[in-house]
């Protein structure tokens, strides 16, 4: 409607001009000696008009002369974008497809002409772990660094799960380690480094950084609590010869109080005890534990506490048996006290009543060497007979737990 309206405008004006040069048409005289040019105003008005136009279409002709080659430059890296564009999107679809070799050569083919150099690298870097190329690996993530340096922590976390995804334990530690140095709090580096630290079995590495984790919020509550709870596991589950009393003692004050309570965590520091012979210490913290709440484990263990008044032991242990009247394990602590208070008897009837309910191998060997010192040596070869056919039911930790049910079942190998 524009043009239409300005043709129409431009047919009236050239209309009225045209009357009007019939009136009137002047004239124009341009002298120069020896020459002079005359002609009517409507020419030379047209002659001009003519002149401007054809000045104009120059000036714009040379301009776009002039810009050519810019805009072909431009054309061309907008096809080199382009194509490195489909390069990235067919690398990264390769990739996800388990295609290394090709993700690998596409992503590094439209490399330096795309605008997204770093995803180039970091995807490179992947596809070449695919393939075992660690070197190349560590190569692409360096260049990367280079390429955008202020992406250091994205391209630092990347590096370090493609360690631990190696088993480059190690090395995925020092990668986290300078992570966390520039970024402390960071959620996924925490968590990153508590995987790390169960990996290389840093047990007291592992137990330092959980409240790290729960200010954080680096894991859910449960995953944390199996960190905590594996850690301060396997550091009271450290054998005797690797530490001396004062260090087991620090890592049970390590232990959280709630999983202090539990009588998983208190077995595991009762065994601990009784190996170092640490009985009385031992003896007091299982009769504390089982006042607060029942377990079959810390009963059994509470016999084997070689305190200096077995006496006083099984007054405490018949006390619970009011509640715990066919308890096995606790049957077979009382018989094992029993004994050591020297009172065989006692012992037998608890022994006896336990093997009955199935206690197991241990209270069979219990059994077996109280028939021995007795003189019934039959009834002894019995118990021993009996107690090894059941072997193959019994797990094998039930098994010859102390040294002296070790030397009765030499015992009773040789008869």
């Amino acid at each position: 409607m524009k043009i239409l309206g300005f043709i129409i405008l431009t047919l009236f004006v050239a209309a009225a001009l045209a009357l009007l040069a019939l009136d009137n048409p002047g004239y124009v005289l341009i002298a120069r000696a020896p020459w002079s040019i005359e002609m009517t105003l409507v020419v030379f008005v047209a002659l001009l008009v003519l002149a401007v136009l054809g000045l104009y279409l120059l000036w714009l002709l040379l301009v776009r002369i002039w810009k050519t080659p810019g805009e072909v430059a431009e054309w061309r890296q907008r096809r080199k974008a382009r194509r490195a564009h489909a390069a990235l999107v067919s690398g990264l679809i390769n990739l996800a497809e388990g295609s290394w070799a090709k993700a690998e050569k596409q992503l590094l083919s439209g490399l330096h002409d795309g605008a997204t150099p770093l995803l180039n690298y970091l995807g490179a870097a992947c596809a070449a772990q695919e393939q075992g190329k660690t070197e190349k690996r560590d190569e692409y993530l360096a260049l990367a660094h280079q390429h955008a340096p202020e992406q250091g922590l994205a391209i630092g976390m990347l590096q370090a799960v493609l360690q631990f995804q190696a088993r480059q334990y190690e090395r995925a530690l020092a990668s986290l380690a300078q992570l966390r140095v520039n970024s402390p709090k960071h959620p996924h580096t925490l968590f990153l480094l508590a995987t790390v630290y169960r990996e290389l079995r840093d047990w007291e590495s592992l137990a330092n950084l959980i409240p790290d984790l729960r200010r954080a919020k680096a894991a859910s509550a449960s995953e944390i609590e199996a960190f905590e709870w594996q850690a301060h596991r396997e550091l009271l589950m450290l054998p005797p010869p690797a530490r001396g009393g004062g260090v087991l003692k620090q890592a049970w004050n390590a232990v959280p109080n709630p999983l202090r309570h539990k009588s998983e965590f208190v077995a595991l520091y009762a065994r601990q005890l009784i190996a170092q012979e640490a009985m009385d210490e031992g003896e007091a913290l299982i009769s504390t534990a089982l006042e607060r709440g029942w377990s079959d484990e810390l009963a059994r263990l509470y016999g084997l506490t070689r305190t200096a008044n077995p006496a006083a032991q099984l007054e405490t242990a018949e006390a619970w048996l009011q509640m715990h009247t066919d308890n096995p394990e606790l049957l077979l602590t009382l018989g094992r006290l029993a004994r050591r208070a020297k009172l065989d008897g006692k012992a037998r009837v608890y022994l006896e009543r336990a093997v009955a309910l199935r206690a197991g191998l241990e209270a069979s060997f219990e059994l077996a060497q109280l028939l021995e010192q007795a003189g019934e040596r039959e009834q002894a070869l019995d118990c021993y007979r009996q107690a090894l056919e059941r072997h193959g039911q019994e797990p094998a930790s039930a098994v010859t737990p102390t040294a002296s049910q070790r030397r009765a079942g030499g015992a009773a190998g040789s008869l």
